[in-house]
């Protein structure tokens, strides 16, 4: 009965879902600045007559929102679905739907992340007599740039029970039993739900370099201090750095993927900056690739006769799935959706702040399915022509309320 109850729902819903993804799309905000997504989850929370606090994150900028919805017996289960918000400085092409906003759109999926929750919110509202316990929906901003939002919105306490009604730095006492999040892969055909336990997502750190020379003429470079050739041995030199420190059965990677220096051709530079990112999952292999990084930047410069000052900045924490919880959100998947549109996962370098809420309770971080046919919907995360396929929208709602009102 809840089963056939949560698809009818959300079936009804489908149109209103779309119409949410379109929206938040075409307005697409930066990082700790989403109050317009805010203010429209706000109104749409309001509308379903579910009670939720606003103001998370605010002292950034941001507009975070933590609702609560409880079924029958309240008390019985307390588990969390979140959602992330911000967009990403990337033009987008040209299309119908496309970003209103010049220089930034939804190129990872948060706009399907928040419609899928809001339509979740929806099914979970209209079905609240056939399940048990409560589900707290957290709106989280600032998933793409440290620190985090999650880390703010777990400091603020969004996972304690009250959140929904005393709001950010008033919650206290117990927590939710556990958390749900899912973001969207085009690898997989929409329709199907990816699953790993354990060890999933790396953690991510950040790495500046500054290599500071002493600039010149550039047929004189006997009278400068040229940081542009330091900077192309440095680069060669850290390539080693995690196959020469890092035991090779832990993965770990080491890229760096923006050079800045230089005005002109015949100019050399007072300095060059290195920016990069390190990923790894154990964290005794992250402090020996530090310190390597510090070390091998530092005495290849000064070999050089320049100077390198690296500046490391500890990211998000791997993402780690609760075995027993991701087992039982997988056993649900397939009995919602069948055994053959469930799969495995491989382990991923990229990163994710969802960690942060595993940090305090139990969490399971999955991936839904936008591959399709249409233009844009086989393209990768954080490129300008990537798109869903919104049959995806379908799944993603139901998959949410199914596992929460399961759990």
């Amino acid at each position: 009965m809840l089963k056939n109850a949560i698809r009818q729902s959300t079936a009804e819903s489908l149109g209103e879902i779309q119409a949410h993804r379109r929206h938040i799309h075409r307005h697409p905000e930066p990082s700790f600045s989403e109050r317009e997504t805010g203010a429209y989850v706000a109104r749409a929370l309001s509308s379903m007559g579910i009670v939720h606090s606003e103001g998370w994150c605010a002292d950034r900028g941001a507009a975070g929102i933590v609702a609560r919805i409880e079924g029958q017996e309240p008390g019985l289960k307390n588990v969390a679905l979140r959602a992330d918000m911000d967009a990403l400085p990337i033009q987008e092409v040209d299309r119908p739907h496309a970003s209103a906003v010049p220089g930034w759109m939804h190129a990872c999926g948060h706009d399907a992340h928040t419609a899928c929750l809001l339509g979740a919110a929806q099914v979970l509202q209209s079905t609240k007599h056939l399940w048990n316990g409560t589900v707290q929906l957290v709106f989280q901003p600032g998933e793409e740039i440290l620190p985090g939002g999650a880390s703010l919105m777990v400091a603020e306490g969004a996972l304690a029970l009250n959140a929904p009604n005393t709001g950010p730095g008033q919650s206290h006492g117990p927590a939710v039993d556990g958390i749900i999040g899912q973001h969207v892969y085009p690898q997989l055909d929409a329709g199907t739900v990816g699953f790993r336990s354990g060890a999933y997502m790396a953690a991510a750190d950040e790495i500046q370099i500054r290599i500071v020379g002493q600039g010149g003429h550039a047929a004189l470079p006997h009278r400068a201090a040229d940081p542009i050739v330091a900077s192309a041995h440095i680069l060669t030199a850290l390539q080693t750095v995690v196959s020469r420190t890092c035991d090779p059965t832990q993965p770990a990677v080491l890229t760096f993927g923006k050079i800045q220096g230089g005005v002109a051709r015949n100019v050399i530079p007072d300095q060059v900056i290195l920016d990069g990112t390190l990923r790894t999952y154990d964290e005794d292999t992250a402090q020996r690739l530090r310190a390597a990084i510090v070390r091998v930047a530092e005495s290849t410069a000064l070999a050089l006769g320049v100077r390198a000052e690296v500046d490391l900045a500890i990211g998000y924490p791997p993402v780690v799935n609760e075995p027993e919880l991701t087992e039982r959100c997988r056993q649900r998947a397939k009995d919602l959706l069948g055994e053959n549109m469930v799969v495995d996962l491989p382990l991923r370098m990229t990163g994710e702040d969802f960690s942060f809420y595993q940090k305090v309770v139990p969490g399971c971080f999955y991936r839904l399915g936008t591959g399709g046919d249409g233009p844009g919907c086989r393209n990768g995360l954080h490129t300008s022509s990537f798109d869903i396929d919104e049959n995806a929208l379908l799944t993603g709602t139901e998959m949410m309320a199914w596992l929460a009102a399961t759990e």
